[in-house]
C-alpha cells in the first residue's frame, strides 16, 4: 500500500519518457515539422505507408474515433488506427496511409465519372449508419467515440457542446426562440434515427483511386448525431465542396423521406440560426 504512490508516479514517469521517444522517432521518418493549424498531418518517407496526426487536444480525438470506428467497420476504407498517445496536451494518431488522391484535386469530373464515387459514397454512408449506438451511450446525441461533446455549430464551431440526452435537447439549445417552433416540426426533427456522422464528409477528405474511393480521412469530431445533419454537410457549397459533387446531393439524389422530412424540417427559418 504504501508503495502504490510511488509506483503510480514512477509509471508515469516512464509513460513520458516512452511518448517523448516515440515522437522523437516518428518524426525523424517522417517529412517536414508540425506547424499548427497549417501542419497538423505529416507522411513517412522511405515509402512507409504510414501518418502521424497531431491534436491539441486529449479528448474527442482521431485515435478514438479510429479505434471505434475499426472494430465496429473494419471493412470500409478508413485508417487503421497504429498507435496513439498524449503529450504536452495533444494527442498523436499514428495511422496507416491510404491510397488515392483528393476528390477536390480532380479536374472537372463526368457524370459517368461521377457515378461509382456517388455508389462508394452512399454505401459508406449506408454501413456507418448501421452501426449500432452502444448500450453506455443511452441515445445521447453530438457524442464523438470517447463520450465528449464535439465541436458545436453555434459560435461556428470555435466551441465543444453536448452530449445531449436526445435531438431535441440538441435543438433547444439552438433555437433562438423555441416557442416559434411548431411541434410538428420537432416531432419531425426528432423522428430521424441518431447515427455516426463524417461532420467534414467533404471533397478534400475523400479519397480517389482509378475511380473509386479508396479512402475517407479525417474522423475526428464525428460522431453521434442526428441523420439528416449528413445531408447539411453534403448540401452545403463551399471551397471544399463544389462543382458536379455538390449539385447531384443538392439536386438530383433523393435519401428516404424520413431523412429528408427531417433535413426540411432543420431549414425551417428560425430552427437553425448557425450553419452546420
Amino acid at each position: 500500500m504504501v508503495l502504490s504512490p510511488w509506483l503510480g508516479s514512477l509509471s508515469g514517469k516512464i509513460e513520458l519518457q516512452l511518448a517523448k521517444l516515440k515522437l522523437r522517432l516518428y518524426l525523424l521518418l517522417t517529412h517536414g515539422h508540425f506547424k499548427g493549424w497549417e501542419r497538423r498531418v505529416l507522411f513517412f518517407r522511405f515509402g512507409i505507408p504510414l501518418v502521424l496526426k497531431r491534436t491539441d487536444q486529449v479528448f474527442c480525438t482521431e485515435a478514438d474515433a479510429l479505434r471505434f470506428l475499426n472494430r465496429a467497420v473494419p471493412h470500409l476504407p478508413i485508417p487503421k488506427l497504429i498507435d496513439s498517445f498524449e503529450l504536452d496536451g495533444a494527442t498523436y494518431t499514428l495511422m496507416t496511409k491510404l491510397p488515392g488522391r483528393p476528390l477536390l484535386e480532380i479536374p472537372t469530373l463526368e457524370s459517368d465519372q461521377l457515378a461509382p464515387i456517388i455508389n462508394d459514397v452512399l454505401y459508406i454512408l449506408e454501413e456507418l449508419w448501421r452501426i449500432p449506438q452502444p448500450a453506455s451511450f443511452n441515445g445521447r446525441v453530438m457524442a464523438s467515440a470517447s463520450g465528449d461533446g464535439l465541436l458545436h455549430p453555434v459560435g461556428g464551431y470555435e466551441d465543444f457542446g453536448g452530449p445531449y440526452a436526445s435531438t431535441l435537447d440538441l435543438y433547444k439549445g439552438m433555437i433562438m426562440n423555441p416557442a416559434g417552433v411548431s411541434s410538428e416540426i420537432m416531432h419531425t426533427l426528432a423522428e430521424d434515427p441518431i447515427v455516426w456522422v463524417h461532420t467534414d464528409l467533404r471533397m478534400q477528405n475523400m479519397l480517389i483511386e482509378k475511380g473509386r474511393v479508396t479512402g475517407i480521412v479525417d474522423w475526428e469530431w464525428t460522431g453521434w448525431l442526428p441523420r439528416h445533419w449528413q445531408l447539411h454537410i453534403l448540401r452545403r457549397p463551399g471551397p471544399f465542396c463544389v462543382g458536379a459533387w455538390v449539385r447531384y446531393w443538392l439536386f438530383e439524389h433523393h435519401f428516404d423521406d424520413t431523412i429528408e422530412a427531417a433535413y426540411t424540417a432543420s431549414t425551417t427559418e428560425g430552427v437553425l440560426t448557425w450553419p452546420i
